[in-house]
Parts: C-alpha cells; structure tokens; sequence
C-alpha cells in the first residue's frame, strides 16, 4: 500500500453525522477560527483541554462557539536545552482522565494534538475501542526535534504507526514525520493561519522615508527567540554603517526584557520596546514599519511570518523557522537569513535597504499576495479530509501518492509515557 497526502479542498460540502473529539494543551487565539470551522462542519464536536492556558501567555481564552472541557492534568515545568544552545520554558501536561472522558463521549474520531502523553492516551483508547478512529495531529519542525532523546523517537514512531490517518503542519514537519514509518498512512496538511479578526487587510501605501529603517520584531523576549543575537547582529552593523539609522521596534514580553533595555546600542540605533499589544495597535505597528524580523533559533512554524506577510510587511527572517522557509522567498517578498551564521543579516539587510521605493512597494503587495488564500478554513480543511478519511468517506481517487511505502502497525510499551513531551 502507499502513503497518501490529500490535496487541499477535496472535501465535500455538508455536516458530518459524527462525533469528534479534539485533544490539545490550550487553545491559542490563532486556533480558534480553525477549530470553529471544524465544529460547525460535524454534528457533534467537543474540545479537551490540558489547561486553560499556559503561565508564559498573556491573552483571554476565547473558546466561542465550542464545547470545551479541561482534564484533570499534571503540568510539569521543565526547561528545554536545544542543542542550538538555547534554554527555554516547556510545559508538559500529563492529563490522566483521558481514558473515562473518551469512555463517556464515545467518539467516532479522535484528534489529538502533539506526540506525547495526550497522544498516548487517544491511541490506547482507540486500540481497545476499535470503531473509534485516530488522527494524530502534530505541528513541530526537523529544527525544533533536533537532539530528542532515543526513547521520545521510540514512542514517537510507535504513535505514527498506530494512527488511523496524520496531519502536519508544514513541508519540514512532513520530512521529519518520514524518518518514523508513515509506510501506508493517509496525510493531511492541518497548518497554522492567521486569525482573520487580528490581521491587518487595509491598504498598503507607505511613506518609504519614514517606514523603510523601522523594523518591527513580534514574539516573546526569550532565548528561543534569538531576540539578544539579532540586537547584536543589528548593532554591529550599525557600527560599520554610521551613516545608517535604524529603529528596532520590539513587540512582546519576556525574560530578556531588561537586557534589551540596558544594552548599549551605537547612536545610529533606537531600540523600542512596545510589550504585549492589543491585534489592533500591532496593526499600527505594522503599518509604521517597514519590514517584519523574524529572528528565532527554533520555531515549529512562527505566525508572525503570516502575520506581517498579510500586512505587506517583506519578511527578514531565520532559516530556523519553518513558515520563513515555506514562504519567504528572496528578494521577492523578504529575503532568509542564518542569525548562526556571521554576517547572514548584514547581507540581507543590505539587500533589503538597496531596494527602491517601487521595488518595495511591488514586494508588499507581492507578501500579501503569499498568504492570501492560507485562511482558518483553508486550514481547518486538511483536518475535515482527515476525518472524512477515517470514517470511510474520503474518494481514494482523489488523493496523492506519497513514495511507496508498506503499512505496519507498532504496539504501544507503557514504559515509554513518561518520557514523552507534549511539544
């Protein structure tokens, strides 16, 4: 048998007679849309949280429109030590009711989120209730795997061969899933997008004189970020280039906070820091700055990318990222750069200062253009093919072959649940 990928839209129109049950950590606002448009899409659909929401977030829940409960959970703090050098905090949830509230709703599908506990816990269900249907749904990178341990890529395997179908997030996601056997499984593409309410759609005219050296930075002062090594980066480069101001605008929170503060930056440098913000004034931002840094040493995906893209802002950003992989191309709406690697971000920055105003302004539209379609019911349609496909009612005929591969089903050692992270 071989492997399957779904094309995008291949769904039909209609609600599905099943009930579905979705399994995650906490419902970012990102996600909301999605999973709203999976809801009103099947007859019956209820969301499992391990937590309401996690310590180092700073947003009001938004759970509109669907059916959420939280599980009894422990949630564990550990610290993340990536091999790129990095610390940064991981939350792990251990949620221990999972068995009795499947038992309970008795599901025809069960979605869960991420290679871990909670996945663990959907899969055994599944195996003892065989008419219950797994779609192991998993967002990371082959950068954010880099380093894990033998007994997380044991329990990861076995996972994807006891799947009924899987989703990924994006292209590296996808080559990083091969490594562990999806011999004969359907794949479906289930990838972040942009939460329509916060983006910004408005008109993309600008003063280049006042915008073009303002370069805006979204996410959390964090190590994983790399937001210490890009004011580094910038900051040399304006020592080398005295005659070239530029403004470094930061919008987020963090444990790097007061670092960036009292950094000493060359005079041809200003460096502000917004804090957390309202969707409606980084829009603002958006629209005062010239171009969108996307710094990260590591990110599964980085929605800032889609964010600034749909805002027409170019995109400056890390190779460590998968959605600046999958959607910046050079010179064309950003240019992608290796905060690793010296000299990669004067090299880009060079480039993306030398462009002319009309050059710039035809790469806004260009970026915006990049993300037009990638909508949450863009998204939520990868995830409503993979229930289609569990439950018998996807057209086979429609679907991609993936490289020949045979099935094999793997057998789940209880062993392995403690040493597995949900993310």
């Amino acid at each position: 048998m071989s492997g399957h990928i779904s094309p995008r839209g291949t769904h039909q129109r209609g609600v599905l007679d099943a009930r579905v049950v979705f399994l995650t950590h906490y419902i970012p606002l990102y996600q909301v849309r999605v999973l709203q448009t999976i809801a009103a899409a099947v007859r019956d659909f209820h969301v499992l949280l391990s937590t309401p929401i996690e310590p180092n977030r700073d947003f009001i829940p938004d759970w509109a429109g669907l059916d959420v409960a939280v599980q009894d959970t422990w949630t564990i703090r550990r610290q993340w030590k990536h091999q790129a050098g990095f610390d940064d905090p991981l939350y792990v949830h251990v949620p221990y009711d999972t068995t009795r509230r499947l038992r309970a709703l008795k599901p025809d599908v069960v979605m869960s989120m991420e290679l871990g506990v909670r996945s663990v816990g959907a899969a055994m269900y599944c195996r003892r209730n065989p008419k219950s249907k797994h779609v192991l749904c998993t967002y990371m990178s082959e950068r954010t795997e880099e380093g894990r341990g033998w007994m997380r890529r044991q329990l990861r395997r076995r996972l994807v061969k006891s799947a009924d179908a899987i989703t990924y997030n994006g292209p590296s996601c996808l080559k990083y899933l091969k490594q562990f056997g999806v011999e004969g499984k359907p794949l479906f593409h289930l990838p972040y997008a942009a939460d329509d309410r916060t983006v910004y759609q408005g008109p993309l005219s600008k003063d280049d004189a006042t915008t073009r050296y303002r370069l805006l930075v979204v996410g959390q002062l964090s190590d994983r970020k790399g937001v210490l090594p890009l004011l580094r980066q910038v900051a040399d480069y304006c020592l080398r280039r005295p005659n070239r101001q530029i403004e470094l605008v930061f919008a987020g929170d963090g444990a790097l906070k007061s670092q960036i503060q009292n950094y000493q930056c060359p005079s041809n440098l200003n460096v502000k820091l917004l804090g957390n913000v309202t969707p409606d004034d980084l829009a603002v931002w958006m629209l005062r700055c010239g171009a969108l840094v996307a710094p990260t040493l590591a990110d599964e995906w980085m929605l800032a990318v889609n964010e600034g893209l749909q805002a027409g802002l170019p995109v400056i950003g890390s190779t460590h990222s998968q959605a600046v992989t999958t959607l910046v191309k050079d010179g064309v709406n950003g240019w992608q750069y290796d905060p690793l690697e010296e000299g990669s971000l004067a090299l880009a920055l060079d480039s993306y200062f030398s462009e002319s105003a009309e050059s710039l302004a035809s790469m806004r539209a260009t970026a915006r253009q990049t993300v037009q379609e990638r909508t949450p019911e863009w998204a939520a349609s990868g995830g409503l093919d993979a229930i289609r496909q569990v439950l018998g009612l996807e057209n086979a005929d429609s679907r991609l072959s993936d490289s020949g591969l045979s099935d094999s089903v793997g057998q789940f050692n209880p062993s392995l649940v403690e040493m597995s992270s949900d993310g």
